[in-house]
């Protein structure tokens, strides 16, 4: 297979990868429906470790930019620069975020895998004075929304999420959602959100899945969780 990568020794690899990939998705080297090298030809053709280029991968697959299919390969996804993806400025914004904090890709889709299970539990779980933290949560988020703070925003955000945890009144969720809230930081997603207009939506997702674990309803909590992650983290 070609190669479309070179050496590379530079700490911000993760980034590194993504922004080689988006390139050569612009310059039309690489169209939707093509295969990407695998991981071992990657690491091969760049002296990136395969961790690295596993975060790399990940954060392209939430992005929508590529699409992994078990047993097949990784593939340039057809939405990719389609109108369904964010715009070019948008991704290297977001981008130069990532080369500030220390968020993990991999985390982040642990996180995707974990929250709606985790709300199914909370509303069974979820005590009253749980139920009004979260709902204090949400009023806090909106005036932080309304006063444009939105490193207060982000913080509150990833509260919310910790404090569904918190419902399940279980300390090994709690412990493993405070982790993986911690690896993916929320701050990652700082411009990415604001520019796609996804701020004021996070509220309402929030707020639907409140009123499954206030209505006890394990279903909607579960379903809308998973919603809930699948638009605002991808």
């Amino acid at each position: 297979m070609e190669d479309f990568f070179s050496k590379q020794d530079s700490t911000k690899k993760p980034a590194i990868i993504v922004k080689r990939i988006v390139e050569l998705i612009e310059e039309g080297t690489l169209k939707p429906g093509d295969k990407l090298p695998n991981e071992i030809e990657i690491v091969k053709q760049t002296d990136i470790s395969r961790s690295s280029i596993r975060e790399a991968l990940s954060a392209l697959e939430i992005m929508g930019i590529i699409q992994r299919i078990p047993g097949d390969g990784t593939f340039v996804s057809y939405s990719a620069f389609s109108g369904k993806l964010a715009p070019k400025g948008i991704l290297e914004k977001f981008l130069e975020d990532t080369e500030n904090v220390n968020g993990s890709f991999e985390a982040l889709e642990a996180r995707m895998a974990l929250e709606p299970s985790v709300a199914v539990m909370a509303a069974r779980r979820a005590e009253p004075e749980q139920i009004s933290k979260l709902e204090s949560l949400i009023a806090d988020s909106r005036k932080a929304l309304e006063l444009h703070d939105v490193k207060r925003f982000l913080d509150l955000d990833a509260a919310f999420h910790l404090g569904i945890a918190e419902a399940t009144n279980n300390e090994e969720i709690i412990s493993i959602t405070r982790g993986l809230l911690a690896k993916a930081d929320v701050h990652m997603w700082h411009r990415y959100k604001e520019d796609l207009g996804l701020l004021d939506s996070t509220i309402e997702a929030h707020s639907k899945i409140l009123s499954a674990i206030r209505e006890r309803d394990t279903q909607k909590a579960g379903f809308f969780s998973e919603q809930h992650l699948a638009r605002h983290l991808k």
